[in-house]
């Protein structure tokens, strides 16, 4: 006479099969959070470069014996400029660190570097919008202005014995009109560093 089993699988198979489930399960958790949290770790090491910017004292009070003088043109210029503020060139960009762990993005130096060294044309105007020496950026940065619709390119430019590499956008015979995309590419896009440089 045959053997009659029941389909199926008995409750201590069923234990057994739950258990495994549910420990396999457990595994592949704590491995993605280990992968997750070395991954963070890694992107935090990348972004944990700290600089030091000395900062420029502050001009001496004028008297009043050089008050009753009228300035001169190089002196209302350099009364009227920025800082000048000295940073290392980085491929990322730099956070620094205050005594109130205020984290600050600072992109604006480097391109106002090589804005600097543009010499004044008669060709017109564009907007560099970035720069950077990490090729890489200024591609994906220019493929992305493209998508969105501007007339973005890249140049490079040697600096100090460092290759720059410029993202511009457009090409302007009046300054105005470079001024309105500057403008719009710090407000819309968010590329604080963007200035109107002469071709």
């Amino acid at each position: 006479m045959a053997d009659r089993r029941s389909p199926g699988l008995t409750f201590g198979q069923l234990i057994s099969l739950t258990f495994g489930f549910l420990l396999a399960s457990v595994v592949i958790f704590v491995f993605g959070l280990w992968v997750g949290r070395d991954l963070a770790e890694q992107q935090a090491a990348k972004q944990r470069d700290v600089a030091r910017m000395p900062v420029a004292p502050a001009p001496p009070a004028p008297t009043k014996i050089a008050a009753a003088v009228p300035p001169t043109r190089a002196q209302v210029a350099a009364a009227t400029r920025p800082p000048a503020v000295a940073v290392a060139p980085t491929a990322t960009p730099v956070r620094i660190r205050t005594a109130t762990a205020a984290i600050v993005r600072v992109v604006a130096p480097p391109t106002r570097v090589a804005a600097a060294a543009t010499p004044a044309g008669s060709r017109g105007w564009t907007v560099q919008a970035y720069a950077t020496n990490d090729t890489v950026r200024a591609v994906m940065l220019a493929r992305t202005l493209r998508s969105k619709g501007y007339d973005a390119s890249t140049a490079t430019r040697q600096i100090g014995g460092t290759t720059w590499y410029l993202v511009r956008v457009g090409r302007y015979r009046d300054r105005s009109a470079a001024k309105r995309m500057e403008s719009k590419l710090r407000s819309e896009e968010g590329l604080e560093a963007a200035s109107v440089t002469a071709l």
